[in-house]
């Protein structure tokens, strides 16, 4: 580092053979202390401090009655005065200059350093600057950064006295070289920090929105998260109603604070109804230049709107609404501030379309209850009751699960970052295996037209045991797994594989209502080029009456249940092209034995 800075002083004082220091001997003296300066500034990171140390500097080095340092703000093409000494604190933050415009502004339009005294040549608007800034003698000097100026450093004596020279310039120039690379650190470490905190506070929104199924509670989440992110003085979240062609606001935040409006949206009204329809996120920063500004509903809302983010929410390419966010808090939205607001849509969609999916299989279990009651009286079962009995029974499995996995990312504050996770991934796809279950079922007497793709039946075993884990824990069974050989991928779908091991397992757990084993040994056999995977219980057996009729629809030797399980999971398996198999002896338990070919291309 000191090697390195030691070029950077060198290469600034233009001096042709850095063996002949003696050549600049007053110079070279003057400027061995900066490397002491330049090792303070690189190692300070913190915005705030890094400003602090950059005045003391500058301020001891050249001896200034004021010092100030202004950056560049590239978008509107102006410095501002970021930190001064020896200027009225109101000055901080708020005095501003255009480019080309007085001492700071000439330096920035032409890239050069300036010393001005009193009998300097200068162009006179720099000595009408001088004058009215009320400067017996100044110092100016850009901040570059590779190429490009990022802002000025400004050295000032109020005084004639002992007006600035050649070499407070120089050493001015030098200390810039410093100073705007340790801005450009700070900014970086700056950035990464913020990104850092974004990262997290996006994790937690995911996990936060996505604890819940309902949709209310979804939606308050949601907006509370993404204000507290953003920052934005207020926002609402829009729902597309299919039924009617129109977006809804059904959740509004005015800080933490609900709003409610009976207002609708038409799609392309409004910049929210233009994100829908065009599907485009939008950064608006000034509304009352915008012609999609519907000002009817920031007058619902009693806002004065000046800008706007607006995202659209998208499931599977299909938009079911948008989030916008009215008055960024500490300043103006930006385009980093659009990007994570559409990363969040993203989470927030999904927990959208989660909580609407699960609002709507709760609805459609509790009318399936209801058939039940006449199902279960009923000798002949119409194809409807039949249809509706066995989703009300399949189910209960995927809904357990769902329970299972939220009860352990809520309750276990223990848990792994990477553990939750894994839970919320196995609850999310439950979910979606819900909603698949209804077009499963129709499908069960008639042959798939789905494809099927190489899956591991270790890996389908694994999500099986922890999604059912709570519930062999709660039946005192303890599980046994042995491999004889290493498995090849079987051609078949994940998910309907998963619903066989489940119904299987349960059915094991329910055998033995006063606990026991339940032996899972998974087996290659070579010579029929298929996997075996055989589910042993201790358990009550099956009565030999029973066996022949195992696998027909309703037969069933529980005093609940419709029968339709087994079944259902011979069905898979057939499609499958493979078989179930099962061994029985009552008082000794049984054996279940899923029989699978393998992948011609993952076998090995």
């Amino acid at each position: 580092m000191i090697e390195y800075q030691w070029r950077m002083i060198m290469s600034t004082m233009n001096i042709p053979d850095v063996q002949a220091p003696y050549r600049n001997g007053e110079r070279l003296g003057a400027l061995l202390p900066l490397l002491e300066v330049s090792e303070t500034l690189l190692s300070e990171v913190e915005i705030e401090r890094l400003y602090e140390l950059i005045l003391e500097i500058v301020e001891r080095e050249t001896g200034a009655d004021v010092v100030s340092l202004m950056l560049l703000d590239e978008k509107k093409q102006e410095l501002c005065v970021e930190a001064a000494v020896g200027l009225p604190k109101a000055v901080i933050g708020s005095a501003k200059a255009k480019i080309g415009e007085g001492i700071s502004g000439w330096v920035i339009e032409n890239g050069e350093p300036l010393l001005l005294t009193d009998d300097a040549p200068v162009e006179p608007s720099v000595r009408e600057a001088m004058h009215r800034e009320d400067v017996a003698s100044a110092l100016c000097v850009p901040l570059k950064i590779k190429g490009r100026i990022i802002g000025v450093l400004n050295a000032s004596k109020t005084t004639p006295d002992s007006p600035f020279r050649d070499h407070d310039l120089e050493l001015l120039s030098v200390l810039a070289g410093q100073v705007a690379i340790a801005i450009e650190n700070s900014r970086i470490h700056e950035a990464t920090k913020n990104r850092t905190s974004q990262l997290a506070a996006l994790n937690e929104l995911g996990r936060v929105v996505i604890s819940t199924l309902d949709l209310d509670e979804v939606l308050r989440l949601a907006m509370l998260g993404i204000n507290e992110i953003v920052r934005a003085e207020a926002g609402s979240l829009l729902l597309f109603d299919e039924t009617t062609n129109e977006l809804v606001f059904r959740m509004s935040l005015h800080g933490d604070v609900r709003q409610t409006a009976p207002l609708k949206l038409q799609v392309g009204q409004g910049i929210a109804g233009w994100v829908v329809k065009e599907g485009e996120p939008v950064l608006v920063p000034e509304v009352s230049a915008d012609p999609r500004h519907y000002r009817e509903a920031s007058e619902k809302f009693g806002l004065e709107c000046r800008s706007v983010l607006c995202v659209p929410l998208v499931i599977k390419d299909h938009i079911i609404g948008a989030i916008e966010l009215v008055n960024k808090l500490d300043g103006e939205f930006t385009h980093e501030d659009l990007e994570l607001l559409n990363s969040m849509a993203a989470t927030v969609a999904v927990a959208l379309e989660n909580a609407r999916l699960y609002t709507e299989l709760a609805e459609f279990t509790r009318e399936l209850e209801k058939s039940q009651i006449q199902l279960v009286r009923a000798e002949k079962l119409a194809a409807t009751g039949k249809l509706a009995a066995s989703l009300a029974h399949e189910i209960n499995n995927p809904l357990q699960a769902i329970h299972n996995c939220l009860h352990l990312v809520t309750h276990k504050p223990s848990l792994d970052e990477s553990r939750r996770q894994d839970y919320l991934s196995m609850a999310q796809e439950e979910v979606q295996r819900l909603i698949d279950l209804v077009q499963r079922i129709l499908d069960f007497y008639r042959p798939s037209t789905e494809s099927v793709a190489p899956v591991d039946i270790q890996a389908i075993l694994d999500d099986v045991l922890s999604l059912a884990g709570k519930r062999i824990q709660h039946a005192q069974v303890v599980v046994h797994r042995h491999a004889t050989s290493r498995l090849p991928l079987v051609n078949g779908l994940s998910s309907l594989l998963k619903q066989v091991f489940l119904n299987i397992i349960i059915n094991a757990v329910e055998a033995m209502p006063e606990g026991g084993d339940l032996y899972i040994d998974t087996v290659w056999d070579d010579k029929r080029g298929e996997a075996s995977i055989s589910f042993t219980d201790t358990g009550e057996g099956i009565p030999v009456s029973d066996l022949a009729n195992i696998f027909d629809p309703f037969h069933t030797t529980k005093a609940r249940g419709t029968g339709l399980g087994l079944s259902i999971s011979h069905g898979i398996v057939e499609r499958h092209g493979g078989r179930i198999e099962v061994k029985s002896e009552v008082g000794e338990g049984s054996t279940f034995t899923v029989r699978l070919p393998a992948d011609s291309r993952g076998a090995g």
